[in-house]
């Protein structure tokens, strides 16, 4: 599933391409994803519009509208944004297809649909379910000093806690396995047990890896690409992420791979004690 670097790195690339620009077509088919996709309400809201500046919030983008309203995508499992020449044919399970004055078309390519495609009317970003009930963004200036106070009395494991949206928005599996590992902290570690500058120091570190990441284009292990196509980088930056039976960067102990959650996740018996 794409998280945060990969999200910001969409999110970056439609920045050099959709201010300013003016929505000539929407072409929406009628399917279901994690939410079912309104054709109705995207060509009311789209067609004619003039985009702004996108913004991302989580693992969510943020795509405005001259003060129309916010066309809100996530990319769930294997979701991608694409843009093309307008007039190449859309890729298999292409579900919504935008075309600009500029010549090229914005299409969403969703195979297993659990992404999402939903029109907010203005104030509407406020009252949204899955939006309002979002955490601070992953990137926010202040996590380090908001998630200590997130973890007080959570009996939770704390890579739990990390991937909860309500909590943090915008890390997965992978984000959350790496930054346990930079911070020495175990994965199944009850949150509430670790000590407030423990937590600190784990909101750090993770806040390094995504921005990394970030820079690194985000992570391609399947199916994430750019806008372009492009893969990301960063999955040869992984420490331990999927690196079962290789030896810690930092102390050389054979990586361990467990199950929390029903997740895979890896982490370094030596340098992140139980």
């Amino acid at each position: 599933m794409p998280e945060l670097p990969e999200v910001e790195t969409v999110r970056r690339a439609l920045a050099a391409h959709l201010p300013g620009r003016r929505v000539v077509e929407v072409s929406a088919r009628p399917v279901r994803l994690r939410r079912p996709l309104n054709a109705g309400s995207l060509v009311r809201g789209l067609d004619g519009g003039r985009f702004g500046e996108p913004r991302r919030h989580g693992k969510w983008l943020l795509l405005p509208v001259d003060g129309r309203g916010t066309l809100a995508v996530h990319l769930g499992m294997s979701g991608r944004l694409r843009l093309w020449k307008a007039g190449e044919p859309p890729p298999c399970h292409t579900h919504l297809v935008l075309r600009l004055d500029s010549g090229v078309e914005l299409a969403l390519v969703d195979p297993r649909r659990f992404g999402a495609a939903v029109w907010l009317d203005p104030g509407a970003e406020r009252t949204d379910p899955a939006l309002a009930a979002l955490g601070p963004d992953a990137l926010d200036p202040r996590l380090p000093e908001l998630l200590p106070a997130a973890a007080t009395g959570r009996r939770v494991a704390v890579k739990a806690l990390l991937m909860d949206q309500r909590v943090v928005a915008g890390v997965g599996n992978i984000y959350a396995t790496e930054s346990l590992w930079r911070a020495r902290v175990h994965p199944a570690r009850p949150a509430g047990a670790l000590a407030p500058r423990t937590v600190r120091r784990l909101a750090q570190r993770l806040q390094e890896v995504l921005a990394e990441a970030v820079e690194r284009g985000g992570t391609t292990l399947r199916d994430f690409a750019g806008v372009d196509g492009t893969a990301g980088m960063f999955q040869l930056e992984l420490d331990v992420y999927g690196r079962t039976g290789e030896p810690c960067p930092r102390c050389g102990r054979a990586i361990r791979r467990t199950t929390l959650a029903q997740r895979s996740s890896w982490f370094c018996a030596r340098c992140q004690r139980p």
